[in-house]
């Protein structure tokens, strides 16, 4: 239940949900109440917040901080133990290719993970992620995919029942311990998952994937400057990792404060 909760007040704190919200919020008040100043204003704000994010300059500044904190991990030859990858999203649909079935933020990472398998033929490949509700887990569409791609399903270890990276980086932390390994997940994502790496005390070599801020100094066509879903959906990863962020120092706050429980350590 606190999973979903955390879900659907995260989703809701997005900024496309967040605007229609306060449009819903605006439209009530223009048609059964008299309270039209603030009707126009809250619809406003929905304008200027749904317009804001869907523009280049803002997704691009929201998500390059998050994306820069930790270099591309160029070298990829480590001699690593384990890869790890963290779970993202796809539905088993078997009309569809395994390649279909997996969002394109799966796919992305795991190709990351392929370039590390090349470089480290050795290592154990850690796949994770529930099904939801789903017929398969996301660790097992993945081991599906790494199958596909020739890699030996006897490297493969699934981890089909972590709901969030918390517990990917609890469970996982058991097993590296005292291992070389990597960690693969978007580059948006990374900094939230070191630090809850770092409070189970490991501390794998970030693999970063997925860019969404890349640099154009060289200038683009101005219609890449045009409001877009795109640019959309790169502000509503940045909110989400702030968001994450912000829930982590909260939750630390309070068990310092002894308000929550101290939580339990990997030892």
């Amino acid at each position: 239940m606190e999973f979903i909760i955390k879900k659907w007040i995260g989703g809701l704190l997005m900024p496309l949900p967040f605007a229609l919200l306060l449009l819903f919020a605006s439209l009530l008040m223009l048609f059964f109440s008299d309270r039209q100043v603030i009707a126009k204003l809250l619809t406003l704000c929905s304008f200027l917040i749904l317009f804001s994010f869907s523009l280049l300059p803002s997704a691009y500044h929201l998500t390059k901080p998050l994306e820069r904190q930790y270099p591309p991990l160029l070298k990829a030859d480590q001699s690593f133990d384990y890869i790890l990858v963290l779970g993202s999203s796809g539905i088993d649909d078997p009309n569809l290719p395994i390649t279909g079935q997996l969002s394109a933020t799966a796919l992305s990472r795991f190709s990351e993970v392929l370039r590390l398998h090349y470089a480290n033929p050795d290592a154990m490949i850690i796949v994770s992620g529930s099904g939801f509700g789903d017929t398969q887990s996301h660790a097992q569409l993945l081991e599906q995919l790494a199958v596909t791609l020739q890699i030996p399903k006897q490297k493969i270890i699934r981890l089909d029942y972590t709901l969030d990276t918390a517990q990917e980086a609890k469970v996982m932390s058991l097993i590296i311990d005292g291992k070389k390994a990597a960690l693969v997940t978007s580059a948006t994502h990374m900094p939230r998952a070191m630090q809850l790496f770092k409070r189970f005390h490991q501390s794998p070599t970030p693999a970063p994937a997925m860019y969404l801020a890349k640099d154009h100094s060289n200038g683009l066509p101005w219609y890449n400057y045009i409001p877009s879903a795109y640019q959309l959906y790169k502000s509503e990863r940045s909110m989400h990792e702030y968001l994450g962020q912000l829930q982590q120092w909260l939750l630390k706050k309070m068990r310092e404060e002894e308000i929550l429980p101290a939580e339990t350590t990997v030892e």
